[in-house]
């Protein structure tokens, strides 16, 4: 297995969370996909680097530029990587402080990041990768 990918997928994290779009895109393909729960209302779906941008801009937009994304554990699938923790932000409209679990799990290739999905709920994530709590090997974060 290789620790590349999680490395991609902590400097990802490191990008969204000091709000650099430039940074994010370079670590992505340009036909990147990105499936949010956390940006739009019902969720959205976002195509390419523009998409990633726009990504980024919507989550900023949502929660008032007061976000960050604090990963407990991240687990090397090969070519995909789950991670999964906790996004804190401030409401954009309430100003209210939220904590909310989070879980992604991204596919990379050529050391970019093609797919990118979050889940509210880690066992959602965990189901869809066909697999059990019991049978990841955690990285530390």
């Amino acid at each position: 297995m290789s620790t590349e990918n999680v490395e991609l997928h902590r400097r990802f994290y490191e990008a969204l969370n000091a709000g650099d779009a430039e940074a994010l895109v370079a670590i992505c393909d340009p036909c990147v996909e990105i499936r949010s729960v956390f940006a739009a209302v019902g969720g959205a779906l976002y195509h390419g680097h523009e998409g990633a941008r726009k990504w980024l801009a919507d989550l900023v937009d949502a929660w008032g530029g007061e976000l960050r994304v604090e990963i407990e554990a991240y687990f090397d699938l090969g070519e995909r990587t789950f991670a999964f923790g906790s996004l804190h932000a401030r409401g954009g409209q309430s100003g209210a402080m939220v904590a909310m679990p989070a879980a992604v799990v991204a596919t990379w290739r050529d050391g970019h990041c093609v797919s990118h999905k979050a889940y509210a709920d880690r066992e959602d994530a965990i189901r869809e990768l066909g697999l059990t709590e019991d049978a990841l090997g955690p990285v530390a974060p």
